[in-house]
């Protein structure tokens, strides 16, 4: 799992980087007194915290046609997140920072939910808590593109599925959160990739930073919850446990299949049958 103070792992990375550090605190239009970027970061430790065990609503976000996305990509002159409760109407006050490029680099990438190629304003999913919140954006400030790709994670089975269009190119089986740390269910969409540094080896070679947090979890190690889909150098932790603090893990050969493959803003579908 990723973090903005603590570290904590998801099966679909909650990633806290204990490396990365908080971003200096600015002035954000969107709220009332400063604010900083969230630290993301992760483990492995199998163990799950003292943490009373809550239920994982699902988020509300559905996909206008699940087989292409619409997504948005922030232009170099947005130098952070300022999305709207309605087209040309007052901004939202985001809960911290989010800023362009990513932490993990890249564009900030939004995952469009209602709008098309040629509109003024879309609506997106925000990478922020509670999970799934969703508001408007002007599309003068970002790059849309669309993509067939699209993940589907089965807690019930613990598997992840890769899907082009109707087409499955990749299957998998992977750990995912412990009962106390449950992966939370809903819609999300691959908000950063990041190749993880040697150091860092147990996390995999690559992780998939998702767009959303643990529902159990307030923190981790001092960081924001954040969820990933993530590696491991460890395979026999890997198939068919529930043992993550949220995030899902795969093995490394997958998680470079899905760094190559699956683009940033791909839905990422959390489901437990």
């Amino acid at each position: 799992m990723f973090k903005r103070r603590r570290s904590l792992c998801t099966v679909l990375v909650t990633l806290a980087l204990a490396t990365a550090a908080c971003a200096t605190a600015e002035a954000s239009p969107q709220a009332t007194k400063p604010t900083v970027a969230p630290v993301l970061s992760t483990t492995t430790d199998p163990a799950p915290p003292t943490t009373p065990t809550s239920t994982t609503p699902a988020t509300t976000t559905t996909i206008p046609n699940p087989h292409e996305t619409l997504t948005a990509s922030a232009r170099s002159q947005v130098t952070s997140l300022i999305a709207y409760h309605a087209p040309n109407g007052e901004p939202i006050a985001l809960p911290f920072r989010v800023p362009n490029p990513h932490q993990f680099g890249g564009p900030l990438t939004l995952m469009v939910t209602q709008g098309t190629f040629g509109d003024e304003w879309v609506k997106v999913q925000l990478p922020i808590r509670p999970n799934g919140t969703e508001a408007w954006i002007p599309t003068a400030d970002y790059v849309l593109d669309s993509t067939l790709i699209r993940a589907e994670v089965d807690l019930a089975t613990t598997s992840v599925k890769i899907f082009d269009n109707d087409v499955l190119i990749k299957e998998t089986q992977a750990a995912i959160g412990a009962k106390k740390t449950p992966t939370p269910l809903g819609t999300f969409y691959v908000a950063a990739k990041r190749l993880n540094p040697p150091a860092e080896a147990h996390l995999g070679t690559w992780a998939l930073v998702l767009s959303g947090f643990s529902e159990a979890l307030p923190s981790f190690s001092g960081g924001l919850p954040v969820i990933a889909i993530h590696g491991s150098n460890n395979p026999e932790l890997v198939v068919g446990r529930a043992l993550s603090n949220g995030c899902v893990r795969v093995s490394n050969d997958v998680i470079q299949f899905l760094a190559e493959n699956v683009p940033r803003g791909a839905p990422v579908v959390i489901t437990s049958s």
